[in-house]
């Protein structure tokens, strides 16, 4: 490892997903408490933009819609000359991908901090141990340390901005939608949870991006009770504060899950082809993962496939409503 020179402008690199650029939050605000009078600058993509724009810490954010505008190579050499026009010193990359990397060899950056798996070898200068039994958040702030940053305790908890301070306790947002297949639990067990929350005065408000709208639609169908589907009808702003002003998030492994962590937002996290092991499960103390212990075929990837590989999807369908409802009538007394 190379010995790490005092940054003054800071490229951070993350263009995941949404749950990827939440979890990163903890990273900045570790370098703008830490580093002060540090420049700040954070590649990312339009979602986090959308995320990210009027928050405290960062500087200048550069978009770099690599599935959109910025799609191919055209797109990439784009992004590497805004980039060059900041003139950073030090980049710093939570995300792994060749990509990123790339971005961060031709940045103009004299200093790259990125993980030290093989195939990213060739790009960073400065390479640390991506420790797999660890969380995803302690992975990331571990990329602080050539910089003799060391994070701990509630520093890790990442934490958004939100334009409502005020919470309804009696309404529960349910956020049924995933990327992918296997980690959404069952319509016909979330349509029998409403009821059950719905029996005991509770609004529900039914959570999630346009390409949620088809399951929420099924599932709001299923229920036959009065709720709020606000599925496809926010922008991220606009989402950002209905999590906040919730009760509770009863929600799959999934980008709002990560924002309503954020937001200090009680959560019921329900895992299936995923593990907590893996690291990305919620930190905060008023959070919970319900999910079927023991199964042979847990977990089944880093991400959960469309379909289940077994062909009987026990993670999920052997969670059952009845168990949500009690896991989450006992969490919302704890409070």
């Amino acid at each position: 490892m190379n010995s790490p020179h005092e940054p003054q402008r800071i490229l951070i690199i993350q263009t995941a997903f949404l749950g990827d650029i939440v979890l990163t939050l903890p990273l900045i605000r570790a370098l703008t408490t830490y580093k002060p009078g540090v420049k700040l600058l954070f590649l990312t993509t339009p979602v986090g933009r959308s995320l990210l724009d009027g928050q405290r810490g960062i500087d200048t954010i550069i978009v770099y819609d690599k599935k959109g505008a910025d799609r191919g190579i055209r797109g990439l050499v784009r992004a590497i000359k805004k980039i060059r026009q900041h003139a950073v010193d030090t980049v710093i990359s939570p995300h792994r991908s060749f990509r990123s990397g790339l971005v961060a060899l031709f940045s103009g950056a004299r200093q790259r901090i990125g993980y030290n798996l093989p195939y990213l070898l060739p790009f960073y200068t400065i390479r640390v141990h991506r420790q797999k039994a660890a969380h995803e958040i302690d992975r990331i702030l571990a990329l602080l340390k050539p910089l003799r940053l060391d994070v701990s305790g509630d520093d890790r908890y990442p934490v958004l901005q939100a334009g409502t301070t005020v919470r309804n306790d009696r309404r529960i947002g349910i956020a049924p939608g995933s990327t992918w297949g296997t980690k959404q639990w069952t319509e016909e067990g979330y349509a029998r949870l409403i009821q059950l929350l719905h029996g005991q005065g509770y609004e529900i408000v039914l959570i999630g991006s346009e390409a949620d709208r088809a399951v929420a639609g099924r599932i709001q169908r299923a229920a036959e009770v009065a709720l709020d589907n606000m599925t496809g009808r926010t922008n991220l702003r606009q989402l950002v504060d209905l999590l906040a002003g919730l009760r509770l998030l009863i929600t799959n492994d999934n980008g709002a899950m990560q924002v309503a962590q954020a937001l200090d937002t009680p959560i019921a996290a329900l895992f299936g082809p995923t593990v907590p092991e893996q690291g990305f499960a919620p930190l905060r103390p008023n959070t919970m993962v319900i999910e079927s212990k023991g199964l042979y075929c847990r977990p089944c990837s880093a991400h959960g496939p469309m379909e289940c590989p077994e062909g009987h999807f026990l993670c999920m369908k052997s969670i059952t409503p009845e168990a949500v409802f009690k896991a989450v009538i006992h969490l919302m007394e704890q409070r």
